[in-house]
């Protein structure tokens, strides 16, 4: 148990990586065309199962905001968000492929700083509580053999 919570905070931390990686990504392909944002997602948003999944909804005529929503809802515990990830994550759809060109790069300039601070946040509790879950985890074993012999 200790393994798997601690094995938690690094998809965690590995899941807000790739996030903001898509997002550089998409920063990038906005700015320099014009294509509709499925297929900046579906370019760029491979990593990880929410974004594809949002792709899969919209090919099956799904409308994006409902697309985004619904994938990041049955995604965030598979994808390793905790509950204010998913949040940021939601609000980030509700605007994304909404306004032109140059609000579309605000509004991921400031997504892209709340999910740093999210993974800055996220890299701490990593740090912070990993090896204690795995040594929790170990002496609970231990404890566990000891009763039981």
């Amino acid at each position: 148990m200790g393994y798997t919570e601690s094995h938690k905070l690094s998809v965690r931390v590995e899941h807000l990586e790739s996030f903001l990686r898509f997002l550089s990504a998409a920063k990038t392909e906005i700015r320099y065309s014009a294509v509709p944002v499925v297929q900046v997602i579906e370019r760029h948003g491979s990593e990880l199962h929410f974004l594809k999944e949002c792709v899969k909804r919209c090919n099956d005529g799904e409308g994006f905001s409902q697309a985004w929503k619904n994938a990041v809802l049955g995604n965030k515990k598979s994808d390793g968000f905790a509950a204010h990830d998913a949040e940021l994550l939601l609000s980030f759809g509700e605007g994304f492929g909404t306004s032109d060109t140059d609000g579309q790069l605000s509004h991921m300039e400031l997504y892209s700083g709340l999910f740093r601070s999210n993974l800055k946040s996220a890299r701490e509790d990593r740090n912070r509580k990993s090896k204690l879950y795995l040594t929790l985890g170990v002496f609970a074993g231990l404890s566990s053999a000891l009763l039981l012999c």
